[in-house]
């Protein structure tokens, strides 16, 4: 598509036509087509069927053979941690991370914070992630939260930038006056219906206290923005309840060690939660939380997390997702005595296309999006996903099945933004994933030193030969 990207979210008027694709729309309306047309007016999609009409001079996808998806969700990922991927790869638990990855947030500058958050951005709209829940805990200046927006703006990826509250943990409550004024300021200059928004990143219960997290809360629904914390220690859901503070505008993350009495006041709510199960599966945290959350109505989405360790790539996190909850759910069948397995009603209750859906419908809501984005369905926003099949083919049966089993990031041919196309035929067409690379360098080089950065240099240097 040729036309301008001005970043605003508004859409220009110009109609798109994808002809021919499966259609897996995770709108119960609309349901899958085998075959179907999406026609896409400005920011958003016009119609969902077969063999549509388009207006004249309309711009034409041939999408046969693929399946469009609603663009991928991420609910949960620390952005400014990409130029860091690798330093995480070995960490054995939660001493390790903040021994040899957290600490080194203080090292980043503004102008770190804006290259990161780019290199992020470029790589997650490669890979089909088209919204993010940026949760920015690394706001140690008013700089640092506007460069990292300035860098959103930069990329066009949808955006609920989460504001950070968790400075140094000495000067937690000593700063805490100028992070508040400063969301008041930015929540005063977002533009309404934009592809970015304001939240805020809850300082956590354990670090900040239950006073100054009642302080930003309050300011959060004063504003009407959306909130997220982090839920590692037990009890915390529970202590937010007492305090009268637990509502659907809050999502947290993890949550490992909720409590089923925990779930039943988040569900009581409407809450979601945020799970970033590679990071807690390979930490060695309980994974029963996600079927019980699913089970008791408390919808799951899920997260990369921290870049440092984890590959900017949501269709691993739904293939990783799927087997861990059927992993737990065979376990305690094998438990019971119930081995080998046989199905019983309600057992197994997850399914692959459950993984499409939190990446998704589930996410959408946990964003407060749910009404303008996660489903492919008249009048919602254009973001869009098409995935290419071939060379082998589409697997048999569900091809949401598919897309959480069979699909990769390679996969992604075509992603749109509002409307706008963003990557086509398997590029960016407005971004260039050199510049995020050179940005990836330049940050590697500033804080971890020279070193570093060669050595990213050299190995991707190498990537690119081997792909010439």
């Amino acid at each position: 598509m040729t036309a301008s990207f001005d970043y605003t979210g508004h859409g220009t008027g110009t109609s798109l036509l994808i002809e021919g694709a499966t259609i897996v729309s995770m709108d119960p309306q609309v349901g899958d087509l085998a075959r179907g047309d999406v026609l896409v007016q400005g920011a958003r999609i016009a119609a969902v069927g077969p063999a549509l009409e388009a207006p004249a001079g309309a711009e034409r996808i041939d999408a046969e053979g693929m399946i469009l998806i609603p663009g991928l969700i991420d609910s949960h990922t620390h952005m400014w941690q990409a130029p860091l991927k690798g330093l995480g790869a070995g960490l054995w638990g939660a001493a390790d991370y903040s021994r040899h990855v957290f600490p080194l947030r203080e090292k980043f500058s503004a102008l770190d914070m804006h290259e990161a958050t780019f290199a992020c951005g470029v790589e997650m709209l490669d890979n089909g992630i088209t919204t993010v829940l940026d949760f920015c805990h690394n706001v140690m200046t008013p700089a640092h939260a506007e460069q990292s927006i300035a860098a959103h703006r930069r990329t066009g990826q949808r955006i609920l930038f989460d504001y950070g509250m968790l400075g140094a943990f000495d000067t937690l409550a000593a700063e805490h006056g100028w992070r508040l004024a400063q969301i008041r300021d930015l929540a005063g200059g977002m533009e309404p219906g934009g592809l970015l928004r304001l939240g805020i990143a809850l300082g956590s219960l354990e670090y900040a206290g239950l006073d100054l997290v009642r302080t930003e809360i309050e300011l959060g629904r004063e504003l009407g923005l959306p909130m997220s914390f982090h839920q590692n220690p037990p009890g915390q859901i529970f202590a937010l309840h007492e305090a009268g503070l637990l509502r659907g505008d809050l999502l947290p993350v993890h949550a490992n060690v909720a409590t089923d009495h925990e779930l039943s006041l988040l569900a009581a709510h409407g809450c979601g939660i945020s799970f970033t199960v590679e990071g807690e599966f390979g930490g060695g945290r309980p994974m029963s939380i996600i079927s019980r959350a699913h089970r008791a109505g408390v919808t799951p989405s899920l997260g990369v997390d921290i870049p440092s360790r984890v590959a900017l790539d949501l269709f691993a996190q739904m293939r990783l997702t799927f087997q861990v909850l059927r992993n737990e759910e065979a376990t305690v069948e094998r438990i019971a005595g119930r081995w080998p397995l046989a199905r019983r009603p309600g057992t197994p209750h997850a399914q692959p296309r459950h993984m499409l859906q939190y990446t998704t419908v589930n996410a959408a809501r946990a964003l407060g999006l749910g009404d303008e984005i996660g489903r492919i369905a008249p009048g919602l926003r254009a973001d869009l996903v098409l995935l290419r099949t071939g060379p082998y083919g589409m697997s048999l049966g569900d091809p949401a099945a598919h897309v959480a089993l069979q699909s990769c990031a390679a996969d992604v041919d075509t992603v749109l933004v509002d409307g706008r196309v963003r990557k086509r035929h398997g590029r960016l067409l407005d971004l260039d994933p050199a510049e995020a690379a050179a940005a990836t360098r330049r940050v590697r080089e500033r804080v971890l030193g020279p070193a570093h950065a060669a050595q990213a240099d050299q190995a991707g240097q190498a990537d690119r030969a081997v792909s010439a």
